[in-house]
């Protein structure tokens, strides 16, 4: 049996979270003793199966224990204090923290990984002093472990192909996203034709670009409403520009929610507006479920969507994103057509496929011992 810890900051936060949990809850036990740690706690019992074992660093996330994390993983003492078993593969599953904190790593028998989900190329600011910085994290890990090609490139790019890396696709639970976007929501009531967003709020996802577009296309005369589902650092934010632009009457606010999949269903677009991404839980999910989809030409996308064949992708402008929202929602056959292809593309997503090519890949990786 293979004994795997799976370290990331917490089990809540979103997609990265969530498709590790999706992982590991339909990972073989009878394969994997498998082990999931988290900086701050979180309920096991609401993300993880049972039979997997949950730790978490720190009893809560207050500002003593903020101040003990930052000072412990920048002096590599973490994985001394917190990181108690001995294992074979040890998977730092978040850039940044995680990955500071298990390239301290101890145990030397361990195969080590670090997981990327974000094309680092656009989500850092300054590549030359984050190289500089990081580099020594990364040379720790004995491969890197990217959620798309484009990630992949972009690591290989700004690290120089000097660190082995792979690509490795995220788990979605297919069965479960349908079944889930059958039940009813108290109160969801559709009005006319439905935009609607999913995810964190927060700058990579753009969502000023969404409601400039929104409002541009309600002064073109084309009636819609937008619903955003999520919450984060940026909600006030959104909130201030929906208020001073008159979008209130056609704009809401859900908030965070546990199963998002009957908003999905429910609406008549999926859109993403994001800068960047890595490989698209949200857009993955929508095509299992047969949506129409515009989105930016960012990272994953292409791999999920082909070259616009199964949803369509704009330029990564608002212009572009504008007139990609324009042509869908004043075309009802595209629409259609769209969903449809949407729907042949994600009977490809199968947990169960996703989840062996994972398995296989931790088996090959301990095997080079």
């Amino acid at each position: 049996m293979i004994k795997i810890l799976f370290f990331t900051e917490t089990l809540s936060a979103g997609g990265a979270e969530k498709v590790l949990c999706d992982l590991v809850d339909h990972m073989d036990q009878k394969q994997f003793d498998i082990t999931v740690q988290t900086v701050w706690p979180s309920d096991p019992a609401k993300y993880l199966v049972p039979g997997i074992r949950y730790r978490a660093m720190y009893p809560s996330k207050g500002k003593i224990n903020i101040l003990r994390y930052r000072i412990e993983a920048e002096t590599g003492l973490s994985y001394r204090l917190h990181i108690k078993d001995d294992y074979d593969i040890e998977c730092a599953y978040l850039e940044s923290g995680p990955t500071k904190v298990m390239s301290a790593s101890t145990n030397r028998k361990a195969k080590k990984l670090a997981w990327v989900h974000c094309d680092l190329s656009r989500a850092v600011k300054d590549l030359a002093a984050f190289e500089a910085k990081t580099a020594r994290w990364y040379q720790k890990f004995d491969c890197v472990v990217c959620v798309s090609q484009r990630i992949k490139e972009a690591f290989d790019q700004i690290f120089h192909s000097s660190i082995r890396s792979t690509v490795v696709y995220n788990v979605v639970e297919d069965e479960s996203i349908r079944k889930a976007a059958e039940e009813h929501v108290f109160g969801l009531q559709k009005r006319r034709l439905t935009v609607l967003a999913v995810g964190r709020l927060c700058t990579p996802k753009n969502y000023p670009r969404l409601l400039k577009a929104h409002e541009k296309l309600l002064r073109s005369g084309i009636e819609h409403d937008l619903w955003i589902v999520g919450d984060g650092e940026k909600r006030q934010d959104l909130e201030h520009f929906i208020s001073e632009h008159g979008l209130s009457g056609s704009v809401t606010l859900f908030g965070f929610q546990e199963n998002p999949y009957p908003y999905m269903k429910a609406a008549d677009l999926i859109v993403c507006s994001s800068i960047y991404e890595g490989f698209s839980t949200v857009i993955t999910e929508s095509t299992i479920l047969g949506k129409a989809i515009v989105t930016t030409d960012c990272s994953g996308m292409r791999e999920i969507l082909g070259d616009s064949e199964y949803g369509l992708i704009t330029e990564n402008s608002d212009d572009a994103f504008y007139d990609g929202l324009k042509r869908m929602l004043t075309d009802p056959a595209l629409r259609k057509a769209y969903a449809e292809r949407a729907a042949l593309r994600g009977q490809q997503f199968s947990t169960r496929e996703l989840v062996s090519k994972t398995q296989v890949f931790f088996q090959k990786l301990v095997s080079e011992r």
